[in-house]
């Protein structure tokens, strides 16, 4: 592939730029009237996360009606407390201020460094179903220099539906095989990968343990396990 085809790279965030289940693990306890074991909190993060996902199939399922990411992340977080007893002891300030955690995620150990490169070489941007809002505050966090910001609430709808990834290069100005979408999950780049991008696969083995995901054999424009590594292939 002639990389200089390639004009933008646009990143998938939650799992592939940061570490959602190591943050929360790490942090919810901080916010709770009572600490959770450590495999309590193990459940609490997936809980969480799996609350989204099933938000997100129902949405594009047309099973729901739209809501935004914090949204969608606070009513599941009611659901979780309420499992664990908490509810009852949290105020509405206390919960929204857990809530918040999702605008304060830790990035991969590569994250920052190898978005800088790439940003050297091509215009960078997320194409996240987060809300503008909670990626802003995350960049602004974990030191994510974006050049631009997509969001579930700008296209009002939600990856994988492939309105999102050609809207994406319609504001771009860029024809679709120009741009490449970055992601640690496969359903992700397989959805862009039918719209017309290029797709590179790089692999986050610790996104959902502490034991490693083994790396899958796939089909896509490049594989890497680092934004670093990523970075020197295509440059």
């Amino acid at each position: 592939m002639k990389n200089y085809e390639i004009k933008a790279l646009i990143f998938d965030v939650f799992g592939t730029v940061v570490d959602w289940r190591k943050t929360l693990t790490k942090n919810v306890n901080n916010f709770l009237p009572k600490a959770l074991s450590n495999s309590d909190l193990e459940i609490f993060a997936h809980e969480w996360r799996k609350g989204y996902s099933d938000y997100i199939s129902d949405f594009n399922n047309n099973k729901t009606d739209w809501k935004n990411v914090d949204e969608i992340h606070k009513d599941k977080l009611i659901e979780i407390l309420n499992s664990f007893n908490l509810l009852d002891s949290m105020s509405e300030s206390s919960i929204n201020k857990l809530n918040r955690i999702w605008h304060q995620l830790e990035p991969w150990e590569d994250s920052v460094e190898g978005l800088d490169l790439l940003k050297s070489k091509f215009s960078i941007g997320t194409l996240s179903n987060g809300n503008f809002s909670l990626l802003l505050n995350m960049s602004k966090y974990s030191n994510l220099h974006w050049d631009f910001i997509f969001s579930g609430d700008i296209f009002m709808k939600y990856k994988p539906n492939k309105y999102v990834y050609q809207k994406a290069c319609e504001f771009l100005g860029l024809k679709n095989d120009q741009v490449m979408l970055v992601a640690a999950h496969e359903n992700d780049l397989i959805a862009a990968k039918k719209s017309g991008l290029k797709t590179a696969y790089v692999h986050r083995p610790f996104e959902h343990s502490d034991k490693a995901k083994k790396k899958p054999n796939n089909n896509f424009d490049y594989n890497s396990s680092s934004f670093t590594e990523l970075y020197k292939l295509i440059k």
